[in-house]
């Protein structure tokens, strides 16, 4: 279907398929929607740009989840969000994890939709974007009035509006009244403020303002599809409160035809419930009969439905999983080669190649734990170390080398560095305020090398080592640095074999 069809064109009408899609949400004709997406998916999976490919699949999951595929959306909505974090790309994570919790929500997992939607909405508070926390908590709010509306249903009770008054609260709280929000959120909002007020107040007066100003946006903007229905929806909730059957059913009736025309399956299933309910407190038994089997009916033809769709949907599925572990399997590799051309075999520690880079790195202020940190370079050779060979074994010889990468290891802070130069020779970079601090640094790393129970090896074996200590200045080269160290090592142990014990203070190459 798209040969020949350069990665430009791809991306050109991925993002076209991607804009008609939105706009067949946003009307409520979501099986259209359902198709656009789709193709936008498939688009996207062949071009670059994963983080557009999770978009289209969020919306996608949306689409579905309206239709009725429950588990479809979901499916798709988590593969929306695990490549969301592939790319890194926050707004389509915060996209990916808000169309999950409507997936999980319409499927009446409450508990799943909450803890998807609530890291959201913390994870946009805590990047400071106001306009970005308000979806995952309008719908943390709207599920939850959906939960009180399901126990109402089972277990005959009055719903409690406590917990989504709170949530309400914490939406507004993040999200000013005057910022700007879109038709569809405006509308879900005075629903949301409707049926709190009314459950809150005992009656539908208190809700009054929020069915007049729903009502009035359902004039201003007859191309939003959806807000007709939760008109419907909040008449009908507040004629229960009231305790106006009647009315309550005639707008459950006018709630199910509007979700027939749109094909918004999980309305319609609550349209029907609410019907039978009420036929049933007013003893008309045929009467609910009828509207529990028109949803026996509607669950069987959308399982026939669900059935060709999820079949598509899995083979796009198996598709993007082949390419995933295709992709993983090569960054895996390229990993891997990466970390062994940094990383010394014996040791683990980074070798010469990998310290340069390290160090280069660190000397342009990479790192820098704190603003007056200095950064300090220390040569490390082991005195000696041929004797050790000779002794005891170049398999001892290596086991020291090893030790002495996890003293090093113990000593030193996450921000620092330890690497092998070379043969028995070491580089540690780490950072300090002052010399004084940094000697302090030098004598610890000589003291746990002298303390180290080295008999555990090799009896007789005793390690100790020589260290030269050098300060970066702010035009220093690497060069320069680790020749400075290197020449305050040898200073050290010449220093050393003169008195014939190790000192503890390192003065050379500061």
């Amino acid at each position: 279907m798209h040969k020949g069809m350069g990665e430009g064109d791809r991306a050109a009408e991925a993002a076209a398929l991607l804009g008609r899609g939105r706009e067949f949400v946003l009307l409520a004709r979501y099986r259209e929607a359902y198709e656009s997406l789709m193709a936008a998916s498939k688009l996207a999976h062949e071009g670059p740009d994963i983080a557009e490919e999770s978009r289209s699949l969020s919306l996608l999951a949306y689409a579905a989840a309206a239709l009725g595929h429950a588990e479809e959306a979901i499916e798709t909505a988590m593969l929306a969000s695990q490549l969301a974090d592939e790319s890194g790309n926050t707004e389509a994570r915060l996209m990916a994890l808000n169309y999950l919790g409507v997936a999980l929500l319409w499927n009446g997992s409450h508990e799943g939709a909450e803890a998807v939607l609530k890291p959201a909405f913390e994870l946009a508070r805590s990047l400071h974007r106001p306009a970005q926390c308000v979806r995952p908590q309008l719908n943390r709010c709207f599920n939850e009035a959906y939960r009180q509306i399901g126990l109402r249903h089972l277990e005959k009770r009055r719903p409690d509006p406590e917990r989504l008054l709170r949530l309400m609260a914490a939406l507004e709280e993040r999200s000013p009244a005057e910022q700007p929000r879109s038709q569809l959120i405006q509308g879900l909002w005075q629903w949301l403020q409707g049926v709190s007020l009314a459950w809150q107040s005992g009656s539908s007066l208190a809700a009054k303002p929020a069915q007049l100003a729903l009502t009035a946006l359902c004039e201003a903007q007859p191309n939003v599809g959806l807000l007709p229905a939760m008109l419907q929806w909040l008449i009908c909730e507040l004629a229960l409160v009231d305790q106006q059957p009647q009315a309550a059913l005639a707008a459950a009736s006018r709630l199910m035809a509007l979700c027939e025309r749109m094909q918004q399956h999980p309305l319609q299933r609550i349209a029907l419930r609410l019907s039978c309910e009420l036929h049933e407190q007013q003893g008309q038994t045929a009467q609910a009969l009828a509207s529990l089997r028109q949803l026996q009916l509607s669950e069987h033809r959308l399982r026939q439905v669900s059935m060709s769709h999820r079949r598509e949907a899995a083979a796009l599925r198996l598709e993007l999983r082949q390419h995933k572990r295709e992709v993983r399997s090569l960054r895996n590799d390229a990993q891997q080669l990466q970390r062994l051309s940094m990383e010394d075999p014996l040791t683990g520690l980074a070798n010469r190649r990998g310290l340069e880079q390290q160090l280069n790195a660190a000397l342009t202020g990479h790192g820098r734990p704190e603003s007056a940190a200095l950064l300090y370079v220390s040569m490390v050779d082991v005195n000696g170390f041929k004797g050790v060979n000779d002794r005891h074994s170049h398999r001892v010889g290596d086991q020291v080398l090893q030790t002495l990468a996890m003293l090093f290891q113990q000593q030193l802070r996450s921000q620092d560095m330890a690497g092998r130069w070379g043969g028995d020779e070491f580089v540690l970079a780490f950072w300090a305020l002052d010399d004084l601090q940094a000697q302090a640094v030098v004598t610890r790393l000589r003291e746990a090398v002298s303390g180290y129970n080295w008999h555990l090896l090799a009896p007789g074996l005793k390690v100790s080592i020589s260290l030269g200590l050098a300060r970066a200045g702010s035009d220093d080269e690497l060069q320069d640095l680790l020749l400075r160290s290197d020449q305050g090592m040898y200073a050290h142990k010449r220093a050393c074999q003169s008195l014939g014990q190790p000192d503890n203070t390192v003065q050379p190459g500061l």
